[in-house]
């Protein structure tokens, strides 16, 4: 697969990225990075663009007839990148929750599209923590009844991974230390984020805009990842306690009773 750069002028920002972020999806490419900046007319947006070179023709015409495009120029394909190492990540057995299972292996909340998501992780790892566009193509990759459950299997794998890079060397924790030394931590690299009493809360997620979709279900599957090996507790579940897509100021995470 090639990597393809583009060049697009639109009259305003707003929503930009996501609606063609989607056209990126569809035509089964992946948004590697991008760049926007202001312009006389507008914004201007640049985007270095990942997948199957018999796609590009059909992506490119897509691209450059969206109604908010009013200028669109191609730079033609990159040099081909070595491709990068996949996360790797210890699989336990599932936990069982009146006898059916609650995952398929730590990690693997059941509904997933695991393909998807394991293909998408090499790219968190290498961008990280510049990954909102990385999980928003996810989000319009996948059917909507396996979105959420995507999600949530992509944020334990990249908590898991980020406790394994940056606290795995430290003695486990009750649940309030673990969440003041880790948890805030690492959020704190994606968001902004505060700790109030065991409560964890983000403001202006970019996964949750108000009147969409919450995207809440990674900020869960994240801090349950970075927590599964951190605590003393039992491994912990986590709850989404209100979302900014529903109104509310902030997203607000709680562990599970």
């Amino acid at each position: 697969m090639a990597e393809l750069e583009v060049r697009l002028l639109s009259e305003r920002r707003e929503g930009l990225l996501v609606e063609l972020g989607r056209i990126v999806s569809e035509h089964d490419h992946v948004l590697v990075r991008q760049r926007l900046q202001p312009d006389a007319r507008g914004t201007s947006l640049t985007l270095v663009l990942r997948g199957p070179d018999e796609r590009r023709a059909a992506l490119e015409g897509a691209l450059g007839a969206h109604p908010r495009v009013i200028r669109y120029e191609s730079t033609g394909c990159l040099p081909e990148v070595a491709a990068v190492p996949p996360v790797h990540e210890v699989v336990v057995e599932p936990e069982r929750v009146h006898g059916v299972p609650r995952a398929l292996g730590f990690g693997m909340p059941s509904g997933a599209d695991v393909a998807r998501v394991e293909r998408m992780l090499p790219n968190l790892a290498k961008d990280y923590p510049r990954i909102f566009p990385w999980l928003i193509n996810l989000e319009y990759a996948v059917n909507a009844e396996t979105r959420e459950a995507s999600l949530h299997l992509a944020g334990r794998r990249a908590g898991a991974w980020v406790f394994r890079r940056d606290f795995a060397l430290g003695a486990r924790l009750p649940v309030g230390d673990a969440l003041r030394r880790i948890a805030l931590p690492a959020l704190r690299e994606l968001v902004a984020a505060d700790l109030r009493g065991e409560q964890l809360h983000i403001r202006g997620c970019p996964l949750c805009q108000p009147g969409g979709l919450s995207g809440d279900r990674f900020f869960c599957g994240f801090i349950e990842g970075l927590l599964a090996d951190a605590v003393t507790s039992a491994m912990p579940a986590v709850n989404e306690v209100s979302c900014h897509c529903h109104g509310s100021p902030e997203c607000v995470f709680e562990l599970a009773p």
